[in-house]
């Protein structure tokens, strides 16, 4: 199962990474991929599907406003700054639907 504390933990030498202007270099990218991928497994753990299906996106639990546009916009920049910031952003926001969905499911199995 993946944690916050598996996201805090690339985001920390990503943020090391960006601060000394690294995120383009081969390591970089290639740390930047594998958050990218975190991201991804996560959202499809969290929503107990295989793979992302926009065409179903609707019948997810749980997906943040504008999800599609969002998830294009970090693919085509994914090496990039402005990627890595919507990364981020987007890895809070599922965490944090991520625990109210789960509350909500406990107070209606009450």
């Amino acid at each position: 199962m993946i944690a916050k504390s598996d996201f805090e933990k690339r985001e920390e030498y990503l943020d090391q990474l960006s601060k000394n202007k690294k995120l383009t270099s081969q390591e970089g990218k290639s740390q930047l991929d594998a958050y990218f991928n975190l991201l991804q497994s996560y959202f499809c753990e969290i929503n107990n599907i295989s793979n992302i299906d926009f065409d179903n996106i609707d019948s997810y639990p749980i997906v943040p406003i504008n999800f599609k546009e969002r998830f294009e916009y970090i693919n085509e920049r994914c090496h990039h700054f402005m990627g890595y910031r919507q990364m981020k952003t987007l890895a809070s926001e599922l965490i944090k639907m991520n625990a109210a969905y789960k509350t909500r499911q406990a107070h209606k199995k009450q």
